[in-house]
């Protein structure tokens, strides 16, 4: 009498009932995705109106772009200000550090690209500082504002050798922590929940930057 190899094989049954239970666990997946994407826009939101507001945008800029946006055009456009008033007050014209021109404005973009690039993770910290005391919320943003222009100078201040790196740091840090709470102070009543209407954002942008630019020139 031989005795043959015992085979186990899925039924029909235990098949069907496998791919039940994976429609099951997609459907639970893809509900707890719609419930995790509901409870953020309800905190991102303050009330029904800004959500409203928000989708009435015509050009609307997130946070990350907003702040990295910011951070292109300050770390660039003063460095470029300090390069005219440079060529102003040297007379005659053929007598202007030329290489020192070229050097400034090769820092004043790669200023601006750190900006640029580092500006994408302020939002989290500023949402982080948010949670904290309110007498304590100011200090912390300058010291945001000043690491972020510190990291931003260093950069963009490697043009200008390793000196220069160093005074670019401590210039772009104590800019960084005046210029990043007064952003963060006039952006707060145009926002809507993570948004920012673009008209409304750029004239911001560019008054803080001129206003800097303003002062190095003399103006």
């Amino acid at each position: 009498m031989e005795l043959g190899t015992a085979r186990t094989t899925p039924t029909n049954g235990s098949g069907s009932q496998y791919a039940d239970d994976a429609i099951v666990e997609q459907r639970l997946a893809s509900l707890l995705e719609l419930n995790a994407e509901a409870l953020r826009e309800r905190t991102m939101y303050r009330s029904d109106r800004e959500r409203i507001d928000a989708s009435l945008m015509t050009r609307p800029v997130d946070s990350k772009k907003a702040f990295a946006y910011f951070g292109l055009i300050f770390g660039a456009l003063p460095p470029f200000a300090l390069v005219f008033k440079i060529i102003g007050e040297t007379t005659p014209y053929n007598q202007s550090p030329l290489l020192f021109l070229v050097l400034l404005s090769a820092a004043g973009v790669g200023t601006g690209v750190a900006g640029y690039a580092t500006g994408r993770i302020i939002p989290s910290l500023i949402e982080r500082i948010e949670k904290v005391h309110v007498a304590n919320r100011l200090a912390l943003l300058a010291l945001t504002g000043f690491g972020w222009g510190a990291v931003s100078g260093a950069v963009g201040g490697l043009f200008l050798f390793i000196i220069g790196s160093m005074f670019a740091a401590i210039v772009g840090g104590i800019i960084g922590s005046v210029a990043l709470p007064v952003l963060v102070g006039l952006r707060a009543p145009l926002r809507r929940g993570d948004f920012i209407e673009l008209k409304h954002f750029l004239p911001i942008v560019f008054g803080i930057t001129l206003t800097l630019c303003a002062f190095i020139l003399g103006f």
